[in-house]
């Protein structure tokens, strides 16, 4: 048998190919092969709601949107760097449901700080906010109860400007790490 190319995976399996060329294998990443680029690029072509939504709007300026509030609120470095990376893990899964999605050691290569209340209550209300703005309010959901929106206009951004927002905002935020 032969020995795996140098730029390929080691060995048959669930492996991803990234933008960058880079492999993945979702269920055991190694950490060398993670990249924030890639990351970007991903969420930024994935569209929040499942594509159910009037525009494209993309998991990345999600992302952002949650970092920059977080930040607002007065969230340190790394509460604000877990909320800019709460959903990276969908660059590699897709969108997955929330038990899956934090059972992944994905968030272990990027040191995340778990369990950030703010992310949390952000995130909701950022859904509240999106659902609003990009998708229709004809029927209760049940995780949005007591969830008020927060008090932002949204326009939804071209997955290249999304891919550069955060990519810019990861590196602004891993500078001050």
């Amino acid at each position: 048998m032969a020995a795996p190319a140098e730029n390929a995976p080691p060995a048959a399996g669930p492996y991803l190919q990234t933008v960058s060329g880079r492999w993945v294998n979702p269920f055991d990443p190694d950490p060398a092969q993670l990249d924030p680029g890639d990351i970007a690029r991903a969420l930024a072509n994935q569209c929040r709601f499942g594509g159910h939504s009037r525009v494209f709007y993309s998991v990345a300026q999600h992302c952002v949107i949650v970092s920059r509030v977080v930040e607002e609120r007065g969230g340190d470095v790394e509460d604000v760097f877990a909320a800019l990376m709460h959903d990276a893990g969908e660059a590699y899964l897709g969108d997955m449901p929330h038990p899956l999605k934090h059972r992944s050691a994905l968030g272990v290569a990027f040191s995340i700080k778990a369990n950030v209340p703010e992310v949390k209550a952000v995130d909701r209300a950022l859904l509240a906010t999106e659902r609003r703005a990009f998708s229709a309010e004809v029927w209760h959901w049940p995780e949005l109860e007591d969830v008020e929106p927060l008090d932002l206009e949204l326009t939804a951004w071209s997955p290249d400007r999304a891919a550069d927002e955060f990519a810019r905002r990861y590196a602004e935020l891993d500078a001050r790490r």
